[in-house]
């Protein structure tokens, strides 16, 4: 059914590109992701030791967790980007 105050259908029509007709759905994705990380990261408030190449440090699990998700965030972030950029180039040919 369409709304009848503009006349459009509520459905998103064929001409959206795919990805804003998937942006609610990877919203909604990605907010579950952050309540389970954070989650888990305030369960787990003990100190460990953390093994770099050349020194051993210890910090608290919460810390290590934050900073993990931030990495892999930044990192699916740039991957996307690079994805985006190279299908917009593909498209432009």
């Amino acid at each position: 059914m369409g709304d009848r105050s503009t006349g459009r259908s509520a459905q998103p029509s064929a001409q959206e590109p795919a990805s804003r007709q998937r942006r609610p759905a990877r919203i909604v994705l990605t907010g579950v992701a952050l309540v389970l990380l954070v989650w888990f990261a305030v369960a787990n408030f003990q100190d460990v030791r953390i093994h770099f190449w050349v020194s051993t440090t210890s910090a608290p699990l919460i810390v290590v967790i934050v900073i993990s998700g931030f990495l892999g965030a930044s990192v699916s972030g740039l991957w996307s980007r690079r994805r985006r950029k190279r299908r917009e180039a593909g498209a432009g040919d």
